[in-house]
């Protein structure tokens, strides 16, 4: 009976010393995450001393990207401009030249593409939401260098199909895409 009394005796002291070591715990983690609050709201270099990381400042961007993403975002303001007015902005040939990044197109070439693009493009408010990628070819073909015979067939289908489904002709269609091969060629 001595032995019971003594071997419950240990096991009570010992349930109550591991609960006084969890208690202990849960405190321990509720101030640690109270430190990191307060350092938090307190200033930037006290998120340094509590182990938080402080977000980098933004990587300058590439200039020519800079000037890339510009380039195609003027050629999508010269559609959306070419879709409610039947003549073409005076800025279309000036961006179509700045999309070349080497060997420029002839002005003749560049000539026919905008007056083509514009009878295609005019009156059809259902290309709008086509237009940035419409930008994104234009500015590519005008990049023919950069361009391989298989992902210039891709703009290719994938602009006929874009013209097709938006309610162009298909005479228009295939004098926009003709325009467009030949943009590509003369930029190679």
């Amino acid at each position: 009976m001595k032995t019971w009394v003594a071997l419950s005796g240990v096991i009570s002291l010992a349930l109550a010393s591991s609960a006084q070591n969890y208690n202990a715990a849960i405190n321990l983690a509720h101030k640690a995450v109270n430190k990191t609050e307060a350092a938090a709201n307190a200033d930037p270099d006290a998120q340094a001393q509590a182990g938080m990381a402080r977000p980098q400042p933004a990587q300058p961007m590439d200039p020519a990207l800079a000037a890339t993403l510009q380039n195609i975002a003027s050629l999508r303001a010269d559609l959306n401009y070419l879709s409610t007015n039947s003549t073409p902005p005076a800025a279309l040939t000036n961006h179509l030249a700045a999309a070349a990044g080497g060997t420029k197109a002839s002005a003749e070439t560049v000539a026919k593409l905008i007056g083509d693009l514009a009878t295609a493009v005019h009156g059809k408010p259902a290309l709008k939401s086509h237009f940035q990628k419409f930008a994104q070819y234009l500015h590519a073909a005008a990049n023919g260098s950069h361009l391989t015979p298989a992902q210039l067939g891709m703009i290719s289908e994938s602009l006929e199909q874009i013209l097709a489904s938006n309610g162009v002709p298909f005479a228009d269609s295939q004098a926009v895409l003709d325009d467009l091969k030949q943009l590509a060629r003369e930029t190679k």
